[in-house]
């Protein structure tokens, strides 16, 4: 399961409470608070919200090219779950930090602090690297060719947004881009403003996927100013299956802090 972000005044813990879980002897993870959302009862619809987003990014800011190198800063939190012999299950709440330095060639290099210990590894020429389209039909071609999942099912979107966004730094004309595929899920709604687990405001839109093997709900929080993602979360909203979490769960989140050009 991809990693999400947890910030540094959360603390995260794994209760050892017992209840009607899958064996009796299964222990609950103290997954993160959903976020919460306000919305205004004559909201449009997310796709022409989305739009407008697009459109208030690329008129507001310079158009330029895809920046070839930079420093990306970012924070997961994920759920691993362990199954034992006899059946119990264990959950752990894993939070990272990551850092990365990306070059003009496309390589570049990656520090990850989990629990306080940090290793920098290199990271080898990103099949992401290179210019990065502008154009929405042509990002979104290019995306799909480098990705080895469905731009058109929201976990596959989740996870292109993704390796995309902790790569690369992207330019107004590429925010808007990515945007724009993500206005395109079916069934996409939108959840109102929010508060993200860094403290930005920015607006949530979600679409729903069983990709997983467990119907998930995944949320982009976009910047309504910049066109940034500002996160990416999955909740569970229907069944943990042998996770052991309680439903709805917030069993992953990624939080992406800053990008910055180096060069």
């Amino acid at each position: 399961m991809a990693g999400v972000a947890i910030t540094a005044a959360m603390i995260v813990t794994v209760v050892l409470g017992f209840g009607t879980g899958n064996s009796s002897t299964s222990a609950y993870a103290a997954t993160p608070p959903p976020l919460l959302y306000s919305q205004t009862a004559d909201a449009a619809p997310a796709a022409v919200l989305l739009q407008q987003i697009e459109r208030r990014t690329t008129d507001s800011q310079p158009s330029s090219p895809s920046p070839a190198g930079g420093r990306i800063h970012w924070k997961s939190w994920s759920l691993f779950t362990r199954e034992d012999t006899g059946g119990d299950a264990e959950s752990t709440l894993v939070p990272q930090d990551y850092v990365v330095t990306v070059h003009a060639d496309g390589t570049g290099t990656e520090q990850q602090t989990t629990r306080g210990q940090s290793e920098t590894h290199p990271l080898g020429r990103s099949r992401l690297g290179g210019t990065v389209p502008g154009d929405p039909g042509e990002f979104r071609a290019w995306l799909q060719s480098r990705s080895n999942v469905s731009l058109s099912d929201p976990m596959g979107a989740a996870q292109a947004a993704g390796d995309l966004l902790q790569r690369q730094v992207l330019g107004p004309q590429q925010r808007a881009a990515l945007l724009h595929v993500i206005g395109q899920l079916p069934s996409l709604t939108f959840e109102g403003d929010a508060v993200d687990r860094a403290g930005r405001h920015g607006e949530a839109f979600s679409a729903t996927s069983a990709g997983s093997g467990l119907p998930t709900r995944y949320t982009f929080i976009v910047d309504p100013v910049s066109g940034q993602v500002l996160g990416v979360e999955e909740t569970l909203t229907k069944t943990a299956g042998k996770l052991n979490v309680h439903i709805p769960a917030v069993i992953n989140y990624r939080t992406y802090l800053s990008a910055t050009l180096t060069g």
